[in-house]
């Protein structure tokens, strides 16, 4: 309970999360794990460790049981309507994301005597739909709570369309997320020129635009050991050639064409490398056939799902790591790069500078030009001292973007908001 009487738990809005018990239910089909997931089950552990108990309403892959108690304090409840079975290269199915929004509003409209005595605030976990942010602002104004609005990705300031889906519902879902940052009581943003952003170009206050960026895991290091890498070398038939991995999602807005391109270009060059890409996704089979007609396949190991714990092992035995992302708020997995000590070439987009600042923390390339790709790849295979330099002077970033001090930033809003109700 606050000061004042009133409840303090938190209705966690997010259409992706993890289920640490449950990850071998995920699929290409459905929606393969990705970042938010990671991120989004870590803040919330992180706040019920710190004492406010959560509701989670998300998605959940077939076989997982729609009501999970997680901890204690964590209850987690998997809601979603039908949708058909139309591929899509962004999110497993079309219409996943906003079937899930409309069941959880349900959910929250059925229970909303019961959730009104215990929940304090709403945090809604925005992916870059209008769904997520519309429908969790509409289940604040029905449990008359404040809203916190967590942008992993900006619809309306750095997206732009990649499909004709998009296109048709790029309008509508702009001015939803604009909308819903305006009438929040507070919006959380991965980078400070997002939330200058936000405070210029969206008009919120100064004051409600805040930053909150952090790595999944504060053992994220630790989970490397040679065992893992030697069980990833086995598995994946990773040879002595030099490594460069590509680790995330196969989805149309990570840019991993561009990945397999640079890829090809390399090795028309004759230069001897091996390519891995770290994750799964909707767009694997396009990937796949790219790899085939450019001549590189058996150059290409696609690992599928990676257990997060695996990560580390695998960029552990990799020489570099490439984010060929066509828009990024930050790129947070650019932090678990850096925390290898792994020397990282990226596309220049969006707020991927505020990390790698070229030739000091990494390289950044023009974005969608695979030989410029090509020939930073090529620099950084010929150039060991400068790889070392890169990772060298990256070192100490990752120390701004710990779980703990993105809790004790969270911990202040929410208790903010809750003493204001």
């Amino acid at each position: 309970m606050t000061e004042n009487g009133k409840p303090r738990g938190v209705l966690a809005l997010t259409p992706f999360f993890l289920y640490p018990d449950h990850k071998d239910k995920w699929e290409v089909r459905f929606d393969p794990m990705g970042g938010m997931h990671l991120l989004g089950y870590s803040i919330v552990q992180e706040m019920a460790r710190r004492g406010f108990p959560h509701r989670v309403l998300t998605m959940a892959p077939p076989g997982v049981p729609k009501d999970v108690r997680m901890a204690a304090n964590v209850s987690v409840h998997a809601r979603r309507l039908p949708v058909l079975p139309i591929p899509s290269k962004l999110e497993g199915y079309f219409g996943l994301v906003g079937a899930w929004a409309k069941a959880s509003l349900g959910f929250v409209l059925t229970h909303r005597a019961r959730l009104r005595q215990e929940i304090g605030l709403v945090h809604a976990h925005c992916d870059g739909s209008g769904s997520a942010p519309a429908y969790s602002y509409a289940a604040a104004q029905i449990l008359g709570v404040p809203l916190v609005t967590h942008i992993y990705s900006s619809r309306c300031l750095t997206q732009y369309p990649t499909t004709l889906f998009e296109r048709v519902s790029d309008p509508v879902a702009k001015n939803a997320e604009r909308l819903v940052m305006q009438k929040s009581d507070a919006v959380l943003t991965l980078s400070e020129d997002i939330r200058l952003r936000v405070r210029d170009e969206v008009g919120v206050p100064d004051h409600m635009a805040h930053v909150l960026a952090h790595v999944p895991s504060d053992s994220f290091v630790s989970n490397d050991t040679p065992e893992r890498r030697a069980e990833l070398k086995a598995k994946y038939k990773l040879d002595d050639r030099p490594i460069v991995v590509y680790l995330g999602r196969i989805a149309s807005e990570k840019g991993v064409e561009w990945f397999v391109q640079a890829a090809a270009e390399v090795k028309k060059r004759g230069r001897r490398c091996q390519f891995v890409v770290a994750g799964d996704g909707p767009q694997r089979g396009d990937i796949e056939q790219l790899a085939r007609r450019l001549g590189v396949a058996d150059d290409l190991v696609i690992t599928g799902f990676l257990p997060h714990e695996m990560v580390p092992s695998m960029l552990a035995l990799s020489t570099m790591a490439i984010l060929p992302s066509e828009y990024e708020e930050l790129g947070v997995v650019i932090i678990e790069f850096m925390l290898m000590n792994l020397p990282v070439i990226a596309h220049d987009v969006s707020g991927v500078h505020k990390l790698v600042d070229h030739e000091k923390t990494g390289l950044l390339v023009e974005p969608f030009k695979p030989p410029l790709l090509a020939d930073a790849i090529e620099r950084l295979l010929d150039n060991p001292e400068l790889r070392s330099k890169l990772a060298e002077t990256a070192a100490p970033l990752p120390q701004a973007y710990t779980q703990k001090a993105a809790g004790e930033r969270l911990e202040a809003i929410y208790r903010k908001l809750l003493k204001e109700i």
